[in-house]
């Protein structure tokens, strides 16, 4: 499941990066709207998904700041993540998941086409987050699963 997110060969240049950018848009949307519904329910730790949306937050400002640097302009609309669920049941901590899953699908196949520091900033950075992520979204889905 992809989550709404469309998953196309990756594009070399400003618009690669541009698409990577626009799915972390959409993360950080995602994730706000997760923290809201949090508040005060007590299903999810408010602080793991604050982290979560801080995390997306600096991948966004990197994905500008790379964008810039190749004289691109930087998107600013979000790509579409899906609808995302109250995090009240397991079902919704699912559509999370899916989402980090299918974000680190595009890094892993943009990487290929990108050189230079976007290259490193993927490599380096960005998929190493999305799997802490993975890792740490999937310890919470089997928290509310036992």
């Amino acid at each position: 499941m992809t989550n709404g997110l469309e998953l196309r060969p990756p594009v070399e240049g400003t618009d690669g990066l541009n698409a990577l950018l626009r799915g972390e848009l959409a993360a950080v949307t995602a994730y706000q709207g997760a923290l809201r519904s949090a508040e005060g329910r007590g299903a999810v730790d408010a602080a793991e998904i604050l982290r979560f949306a801080s995390g997306h937050q600096r991948t966004v400002a990197a994905l500008q700041g790379a964008v810039r640097e190749m004289g691109g302009i930087p998107a600013s609309e979000a790509g579409n993540w899906g609808a995302f669920a109250l995090l009240r049941e397991t079902a919704s901590v699912r559509e999370l998941l899916d989402g980090e899953e299918a974000g680190l699908r595009m890094y892993e196949a943009a990487n290929g086409s990108l050189e230079g520091d976007a290259r490193d900033l993927v490599t380096l950075e960005l998929i190493p987050r999305q799997r802490r992520h993975i890792a740490d979204i999937s310890a919470i889905l089997a928290r509310l699963s036992a």
